[in-house]
């Protein structure tokens, strides 16, 4: 009696088609390439554009890594309101696998980095013994396992520790299977903690710069590891996909049609408020890890995602196929360019052109190589 009462409306027959689009695409295509543009924020980040515009770019860029384990916690459990999925035998189930294959993705990735810089010190006449003592030292261990952090994961070879990333999954996914009985007892309550721990640390930063254990606040791992951020993103992926289970449970067909309807406005809405909000944070506060402003856009993305928008022609195949590779290796392409243009291999890239370079090599590395697209297939 729903369908046919909504078929006599000609509005409700468009938007029961559009519905009908969206439940039967296997893909999110929306995602994926919304994964491509935070890919290319993370090298934005890294690669930084000159000038004030810089400053904003890197500023509004940093919603990036929290999209990526917003992302994580989305799927990360499956359906979310049915009785399995509350059950904690099940969690620690999914959570075992997901788990090891963290561990098995950044086992590999971790020791490319590492075959590279051993590479890189002995051809700079550094010696084996040398190395592994800069590297692999108690100080450094105490970092790494405390932040995600330090020369155990970048040293003078590479200098960005975006595989902290990877080690904060880790850490996350552990956490989540140990406490899998209460997960969805405390998750909002860890969410608004942490993130107030969060943002209270980046106040700090900016008036009253403490030193907790010895370290300076300022210090960019301090409040950027798998703590303040990587728990309360995951959960935050975790809270949506409970609420949109809900809304798929609890909702009528034609209001499911109205709430797809709603939220893409308000969504797109909020998307403009939290770009705004990062750039006033900016202003204000100068360079922060995650801004007020991230947290908003990464929410905002997350429901644009459920609208069924489309993801373009080629973005959403950019993202499928090389978001995750553009991440893992774009620091060694940086890497490499910064040593051959060091040593006079190559031009010295402008730093305006330096993120379009970076980009464009890692689109043809991971999306256009014949080699690439084979494997992935």
């Amino acid at each position: 009696m729903e369908l046919q009462s909504l078929l006599r409306k000609p509005d409700s027959l468009i938007l029961l088609g559009k519905l009908k689009i969206i439940e039967g695409m296997k893909e999110n295509r929306f995602l994926y390439a919304a994964r491509f543009i935070a890919c290319l924020a993370v090298i934005f980040i890294h690669t930084r554009f000159p000038g004030v515009a810089g400053q904003y770019i890197d500023a509004l860029s940093r919603f990036a890594v929290p999209f990526f384990f917003a992302v994580s916690g989305r799927y990360l459990l499956g359906t979310g309101v049915s009785m399995d999925c509350q059950d904690s035998r099940y969690i620690r189930s999914r959570m075992k696998k997901t788990l090891l294959k963290t561990v098995r993705i950044t086992f590999f990735i971790y020791s490319i980095y590492l075959l590279f810089s051993f590479i890189y010190h002995v051809l700079n006449k550094i010696s084996v013994k040398e190395w592994l003592a800069s590297k692999f030292n108690p100080g450094e261990a105490v970092i790494f396992l405390m932040y995600n952090s330090g020369k155990f994961i970048y040293d003078g070879s590479y200098t960005f520790d975006h595989l902290w990333y990877l080690f904060a999954l880790i850490y996350v996914y552990i956490l989540i299977y140990v406490f899998a009985p209460v997960l969805r007892k405390w998750y909002k309550a860890l969410i608004f903690i942490l993130l107030s721990f969060l943002y209270f640390g980046e106040l700090l930063q900016t008036y009253y710069p403490i030193r907790p254990f010895g370290i300076n606040i300022c210090t960019w791992y301090v409040l950027r590891n798998w703590l303040f951020v990587g728990i309360p993103f995951v959960l935050i992926g975790i809270l949506f996909s409970d609420h949109m289970e809900k809304n798929n449970v609890s909702m009528s067909l034609e209001e499911r049609l109205l709430w797809n309807k709603k939220i893409k406005r308000n969504s797109l809405i909020f998307l403009m408020a939290g770009v705004a909000i990062t750039i006033v944070e900016q202003s204000i506060l100068a360079k922060k890890e995650v801004y007020i402003g991230s947290v908003i856009i990464v929410v905002s993305l997350l429901f644009l995602s459920e609208c069924g928008l489309p993801g373009g022609r080629f973005l959403w195949k950019l993202g499928k196929k090389s978001s995750s590779n553009i991440y893992f290796y774009h620091v060694l392409i940086i890497a490499c360019i910064d040593i051959m243009s060091n040593n006079g291999i190559i031009p010295v890239p402008a730093m305006w052109l330096k993120p379009f370079l970076i980009a464009a090599i890692c689109i043809v590395l991971f999306y256009l190589n014949p080699f690439v697209q084979k494997k992935a297939g």
